[in-house]
């Protein structure tokens, strides 16, 4: 054998070695990449290959080709180039850290950019003259998946740093990396925002997938086994063998290609060389574990059987090698192949019970059945002519045909027609044929074709491919089984069906005139001949029956329930077998006409041609992201976004979407909006936004138009537009109404009123966008048609609120003129919304505009019926009008302005009550303040303190700061007030006043509060003077004032009224 492969390459410790490396076509094909894509500026490359595939020996290669110690690849990056290579082995660890290790730096602190410099500064030491350095990180995603569980944020920055430094063009620095699965994959555990950065790091690599197909294992393998002398003997049983694999359809293989590596791999079989290198690509590490088993020199291995024998390493062989290497995994639920190798040991465990004569032969028999039972793919044919073959050509046994039959007849193995494969038998009491062949006699004859097939039969929905080149629309069709001809409308995702119609009846005029008055997007297919398909049915009804009489059997019910799924695959097949060609027994009718279709591309063309008919108004619209039927979570938030930009930055280029980056938003405008000449932001302000016609939009725009020309009589539900557009002439696509009807409403908001629940909605800003796509049916519109006395009326409320009366009189202006009036009631205060103190007129034009619900009903109707006119006396005396509009006025400003008389009134009433003439605003809130600037404020109750308080702020809005003792009195701020509110305050007001008065008198006697008691006593009556002082009293006299209080409370009578005014005389004389 050749000098010996290493099975683990380690791009620092064997760079220097002599390796025995044999570059494959993939390996050369990524090498190839590599240089192309050098050559266009990219510098970061992440080549992704599962365990043992030999990226670490492909790195090495790379590294010896550059050095041009060994030619393996044509590697053109530079001419005669200066090179150098930085390499780092993943560990789980920070990169950061292992740069600053590589570098030979022991600074901890070391920053990002210091690490940067110091690789530029390796860069420019090479010289100016073609240098080049490679920084080589095999192992990467040890450090992805560091990243992902410690501060994901900081060492993922360092990565993204790193990629954007070496990705500079002008430098010629290259990194290369290694992982063994996706980047994402590394992220999966992360937050979603976490994870978008983890995709936009990705971004900054160009992939490379590196897993080697079988046939690139085996010319490894046919490139390191040496030839033998005996091959030339086995020439003619090595190209039957080729000749075996190629007719059984075992694999998918490149029969030139094998026959030119065949003798090379002897003594592996072609056969067994394709179930070994794909037992060591599915349990193994590829390349890795090729090799380790060509260096084997166990027993199994191939190096023994060379020594030993001058046979093919068969089947049977690389069971041997496979469960003596891996039978630990193969034993376990690890395996996902666990219950066929339990069935290959069940099996040659029941061989050995069986038989005591031919033992191995037998046994070589059920590991070669069982590995193909494995290994070989869908529709080959694993039958008794290929076991004899292959028995006698590998395997070595003599009389191949009479142990087949021994192991048929111990139900060992079992060959199943309808695949034509044998397999390993667990074994069952049931004789499955005898009973099917019985349970024809117990189930009916099958009469109703239609039901047996819904319940046996489904075909995918087909694709219209030209319908949806065309429009960027996908057209999808869905077949349709009925005994009768449907007139079903598509709806949702499906935009058509295909009708096969079962009935053994002549109905063929009857789907003619159904077809020629159903104007829906419905193929017909009417099958002439059914009988095979019939019997099809009755042999899965036969099957079925058998699998209700033995439930308990479970292999028995697992061999039958596969029968039924290939007969199920034969009937589909039979179906699909019957449309096109000579073979075709079927009549296919559109629009009334039969239509001739000889195959599967005619057929799929004649979709789109349906398409094109009864769809005829759908625009081009090439954005697959948004033109679907239900978009992702992903372009939720874009639409999001996109909802955003356009309520707020619609008069900004582009939204204001950044003009070197693509976000899905920005695409969705573009494709949406600005591709199809629909400019929002333009500088001829008289501009007319409308779509060109190069794309079929302006079809959309028409029907859009007039939904909203049709709301002119009465209101009409959103819900109703999105109705339109799913049906034909348009069907599209939920996704793309879902932008298009919001988009199309902000565009025309000045042209129509939008109503949210009944509620007049004048404002259209991004919640509103966002609930008009999610629930439309909650949303109305209403636009407007002015003319005679009511344009007459809508010029005289413009020139009310001084509106340019030049402007024609449209929908547009008519939202611009009636928006001040709505918008006005709501800017009131509470107050000024329910105060009654206004004139009759006045309180009647705001109860109309409150319960306003219709702009054009409010107009033309509410307000002037609130003034006693209506459009009929208008019409009948112009002057009338000119009465009315005063009296809007009017009534207007009152409204306006009924909280600021309110305002008004308090300060009156508190100059009026405390000043002896007018004063401003700040001259008497000065005085207030000053007012009560000596008073024991510790001392005052809390609401004493919170009026002081109020009068001591710093409030500079008159308003506000008579609204804040207002509400320090009230507990209402005046804008919250009711009419009653105001008598309550002035009277609170006098009150507390009062009372800080007196504590003012008593703060100015300059008492001593801890030592001493103060009370202020104050007595008026008419024709008498003021009696008026403050006591002060020491607190060591308390007890003495507590025994008067007593005895003066035993001299009371019973009637409070005779007692006060009795100790109120007495107090007056000894004031």
């Amino acid at each position: 054998m050749a000098s010996k492969f290493t099975t683990s390459t380690n791009i620092i410790r064997d760079t220097d070695r002599e390796l025995k490396y044999i570059p494959t076509p993939n390996a050369i094909r990524i090498s190839n990449q590599i240089s192309n894509d050098f050559k266009q500026g990219i510098r970061s490359f992440n080549i992704i290959g599962s365990y043992g595939t030999g990226k670490s020996s492909f790195l090495w290669a790379i590294e010896q080709t550059l050095k041009t110690n060994k030619s393996y690849f044509g590697l053109n990056l530079l001419s005669n180039p200066k090179i150098e290579f930085i390499k780092i082995i993943g560990e789980y660890q920070s990169l950061k850290k292992s740069f600053i290790d590589c570098l030979g730096k022991d600074n901890e602190k070391y920053t990002s950019q210091n690490i940067f410099s110091e690789i530029y500064n390796r860069y420019h030491d090479l010289g100016k003259k073609n240098p080049l350095l490679f920084i080589v990180i095999d192992e990467f995603g040890k450090f992805l998946e560091y990243a992902s569980h410690n501060e994901p944020e900081k060492e993922l920055y360092f990565i993204q740093q790193l990629a954007e430094f070496i990705n500079n063009s002008d430098n010629n620095i290259v990194l290369l990396t290694t992982v063994h699965q996706n980047f994402d994959a590394y992220a999966i555990h992360l937050e979603s925002s976490q994870r978008q950065e983890w995709t936009k790091v990705k971004g900054r690599f160009k992939e490379i997938t590196f897993n080697e197909p079988v046939e690139q294992l085996l010319l490894l393998a046919s490139e390191y086994i040496e030839e033998k002398q005996s091959t030339s003997k086995k020439e003619k049983a090595i190209n039957e063998l080729i000749g075996l694999l190629t007719v059984s359809k075992a694999f998918n293989i490149n029969e030139d290609y094998i026959k030119s590596i065949a003798k090379k791999l002897y003594p592996l079989d072609a056969i067994s060389a394709y179930v070994l290198t794909l037992s060591l690509q599915k349990y193994g590490q590829n390349e890795r574990s090729l090799f380790s088993f060509l260096e084997s020199t166990d027993h199994t291995g191939l190096y023994q059987h060379s020594v030993l024998n001058d046979s093919f390493y068969s089947i049977a062989e690389v069971y041997d090698f496979l469960i003596h290497n891996y039978f630990s995994f193969l034993n376990s639920r690890y395996n996902p192949d666990f219950s066929a190798w339990k069935s290959i040991r069940t099996s040659l465990e029941k061989v050995e019970s069986l038989f005591d004569k031919n033992l191995p032969d037998y046994e070589k028999l059920i590991k070669t059945i069982g590995l193909l039972s494995i290994y070989a793919q869908a529709g080959s044919y694993i039958n008794r002519d290929f076991l004899i073959k292959y028995s006698e050509k590998s395997l070595d046994i003599q009389n191949p045909e009479t142990l087949i039959e021994e192991l048929e007849i111990k139900k060992v193995i079992h060959y199943r027609n309808y695949n034509n494969k044998y397999i390993l038998f667990e074994g069952t009491d049931l004789d499955i044929p005898t009973a099917l062949y019985e349970a024809g006699s117990k189930i009916d004859d099958i009469t109703d074709v239609v039901t047996l097939l819904n319940k046996n039969y489904s075909l995918s929905p087909v694709l219209a491919k030209r319908a949806m080149f065309e429009t960027g629309t996908p057209r999808l069709f869905e077949y349709k089984i009925s005994s009768q001809p449907i007139s079903t409308k598509p709806e949702g995702d499906v935009d058509g069906f295909i009708n096969l119609v079962f009935n053994e009846k002549n109905i063929f005029k009857d789907i003619q005139q159904i077809s020629s008055a159903n104007q829906e997007a419905i193929l017909y297919c009417y099958y002439l001949k059914s009988k095979e398909i019939k019997d099809l049915l009755f042999e899965i009804e036969k099957t079925r029956k058998v699998i209700e009489e033995n439930p308990d059997d479970k292999v028995a019910v697992t061999e039958l329930k596969n029968i039924v799924l290939h007969q199920r695959n034969l009937l589909n097949h039979k179906i699909l077998n019957s449309f096109f060609g000579d073979k075709a027994s079927v009549v296919w009718v559109f629009n009334g006409k039969q239509k001739e279709l000889k195959s599967q591309k005619e057929f799929n063309a004649f979709l789109s041609g349906i398409c094109q008919t009864v769809y005829s108004k759908t625009p081009y619209f090439n954005n697959e992201l948004v033109n679907k039927h239900k978009i992702s979570t992903s372009i939720h938030t874009a639409k999001r976004n996109y909802f955003r930009a356009l309520a707020n930055e619609w008069d900004i280029p582009q939204l204001g979407f950044p003009i070197d980056k693509f976000p899905p938003e920005k695409t969705i405008y573009l494709s949406l909006l600005e591709n199809n000449g629909i400019k929002l932001c333009d500088d001829n302000s008289s501009h007319l936004i409308e779509p060109h016609n190069e794309n079929g939009f302006y079809n959309l725009w028409e029907a859009s138009i007039e939904f909203l020309n049709s709301a002119k009589l009465s209101k009409r539900m959103v819900s109703e537009f999105v109705e339109i557009l799913n049906n034909k002439p348009f069907k599209l696509k939920q996704g793309f109404i879902d932008f298009w009807i919001p988009t199309f409403l902000f565009i025309k908001r000045d042209e129509y009123a939008l109503f949210n629940e009944s509620i007049y909605t004048p404002v259209i800003n991004e919640d509103i966008l966002e609930r008009i796509a999610k629930i439309p049916e909650d949303f109305e519109v209403k636009s407007f048609a002015l003319e005679g006395v009511k344009l007459d009326i809508f010029n005289s409320y413009r020139k009310f609120l001084n509106i340019d009366l030049n402007k024609n009189g449209n929908a547009q202006t008519f939202i611009e003129t009636i928006k001040p009036f709505l918008v006005f009631y709501r800017g009131l205060p509470e107050y000024s919304k329910q105060t009654k103190r206004l004139s009759k007129e006045s309180i009647a034009i705001r109860e109309a505009i409150a319960n306003s619900k219709d702009p054009e009903q409010s107009f033309f109707e509410d307000f002037p019926a609130a003034l006693g006119c209506s459009v009929t006396k208008i019409q009948k005396d112009r002057g009338e009008l000119q009465h009315f509009i005063v009296q809007l006025q009017d009534s207007i400003k009152e409204v306006r302005n009924s909280f600021d008389e309110l305002v008004n009134r308090f300060e009156i009433f508190l100059q009026d009550k405390y000043f002896d003439k007018p004063l401003a605003f700040e001259e008497y809130k000065i005085k207030f303040q000053n007012r009560y600037k000596r008073l024991h404020r510790h001392l005052l109750l809390n609401s004493q303190k919170s009026f002081v308080q109020r009068i001591d702020s710093q409030i500079e809005d008159k308003k506000a700061w008579l609204s804040s003792l207002a509400q320090s009195l009230t507990g209402k701020s005046l804008e919250k007030f009711k009419d009653e509110d105001e008598l309550i305050l002035y009277d609170k007001f006098a009150e507390m006043i009062l009372s800080l008065d007196s504590l003012n008198r008593i703060s100015k006697s300059k008492f001593d509060e801890e030592k001493e008691i103060a009370l202020d006593v104050q007595i008026n009556s008419y024709g008498e003077e003021v009696a008026n002082k403050v006591i002060r009293l020491p607190k060591s006299k308390s007890k003495q004032v507590e025994k008067l209080e007593e005895k003066i409370k035993e001299l009371l009578s019973n009637d409070k009224s005779i007692d006060l005014a009795a100790i109120t005389a007495v107090l007056k004389d000894l004031l």
